[in-house]
């Protein structure tokens, strides 16, 4: 990473955009796993089964399964704030290293400006034209 000017800014912008755009679209993407995991909460219904088998009306498998199902569960809720908290601070380091240098924080301002701070694809480096979406 460049430690002043054009490039700079250039850089903190993909941070910037890193952080307004990736990590939140892959954060949604977690919580949506984390709901529907959640929504498996009726397998209680299918695991039922009449007491004559033994045990209670559940049988072995269901406490076991719903402590997973909890556990992942949590673990992609979990995942999913970590990843927006991320971006948050990446928007925040991004925004306040560009305060050091004036022509960084223009060229980050004009990327934000000419891409509108949504663009779908971006890359950087000598080869960047041969990149496809990130």
């Amino acid at each position: 990473m460049p430690d002043r000017g054009q490039d700079l800014g250039a850089d903190l912008y993909h941070l910037w955009l890193a952080g307004k755009q990736d990590l939140p679209s892959v954060a949604d993407q977690y919580g949506a796993a984390a709901e529907s995991v959640e929504d498996t909460g009726y397998v209680a219904a299918v695991m039922w089964r009449p007491s004559r088998f033994g045990g209670d009306n559940y049988g072995p498998v269901f406490r076991s399964w719903t402590a997973l199902r909890d556990e992942f569960q949590t673990i992609l809720a979990d995942t999913a704030t970590n990843l927006t908290l991320t971006g948050t601070a990446l928007c925040l380091a991004a925004n306040e290293y560009a305060k050091s240098d004036k022509n960084a924080a223009a060229e980050m301002h004009r990327l934000m400006r000419v891409d509108g701070g949504a663009a779908t694809a971006y890359s950087s480096g000598p080869d960047a034209s041969q990149r496809g979406p990130r």
